[in-house]
């Protein structure tokens, strides 16, 4: 194992070490739980999938793209190394109830919810210029991946 991230971070790269097989990658996973309730959220009528973009990138998207959640959630609590736990004793009470609520509507891929995702999600992507997006967030990734670099905390 150290020969591998050894290897791979000679080649710049930030291997992670998995202590324990799951199905998928830990990183598709994430992304899969932050999609269902987005499904939710968009096939609820709550918000709309261009909001939800939006919401997600001038929030944690762009602070995690810096820090992850964990770190992030540190500063949230004040930072340092209590930062977390302060962060867990303050706003805990209240995410366990958006957990609650979440829970309960939890997107179900039932036809019915993927026809009002499918329908959201259409009227959003039909208004995208899709070159002018690709190389716009090619751009940016080569800007943060660059700048990252730079960083200790790259």
């Amino acid at each position: 194992m150290s020969t591998a991230i050894a290897f791979y971070q000679s080649l710049g790269k930030r291997p992670v070490l998995i202590h324990k097989e799951v199905p998928g990658f830990v990183a598709n996973r994430l992304q899969a739980a932050i999609n269902a309730e987005a499904y939710s959220l968009i096939s609820r009528g709550v918000i709309s999938a261009q909001d939800l973009d939006s919401a997600v990138t001038s929030g944690p998207g762009l602070r995690w793209g810096v820090t992850g959640p964990i770190v992030t959630n540190a500063l949230g609590g004040g930072g340092g190394a209590d930062g977390f736990t302060t962060r867990l004793e303050r706003l805990g009470p209240s995410i366990r109830g958006w957990e609650d609520d979440m829970n309960k509507h939890r997107f179900d891929w039932s036809e019915e919810r993927l026809s009002l995702l499918r329908a959201s999600v259409e009227e959003y992507l039909a208004e995208v210029e899709w070159t002018e997006l690709t190389r716009q967030r090619d751009s940016v990734l080569l800007q943060v991946l660059r700048t990252k670099s730079q960083t200790a905390q790259n």
